[in-house]
C-alpha cells in the first residue's frame, strides 16, 4: 500500500490510527487540525509534505508504524 495515500486519508480523518509514540500522535492531531481548517488540495498537500518529512526524519523509530500504517 502506498504510504501517502494512507497519509492522506490519516489527515483527511478517513482512518484512525493511534501510535505508541506520542509526537507521531501529536503529529497527526496538529495536521488534521490544520488541513480542517483550510481543506483545499494546496493544504493537504503541504500536511502530506510535513507528514513525509516527520517519517523520513524519524523513520528509524518509527518501523513499527510504518508496518502497521500499511494495513490500513
Amino acid at each position: 500500500m502506498d504510504l501517502d495515500l494512507v497519509f492522506k486519508k490519516l489527515i483527511k480523518k478517513q482512518v484512525n490510527y493511534q501510535s505508541d509514540n506520542l509526537g507521531l500522535n501529536l503529529l497527526i492531531t496538529r495536521l488534521r487540525s490544520k488541513y480542517a481548517k483550510k481543506p483545499t488540495p494546496d493544504e493537504l498537500e503541504n500536511c502530506l509534505q510535513e507528514m513525509k518529512a516527520f517519517f523520513s526524519k524519524y523513520s528509524s523509530i518509527l518501523q513499527k508504524d510504518i508496518e502497521m500504517l500499511k494495513r490500513l
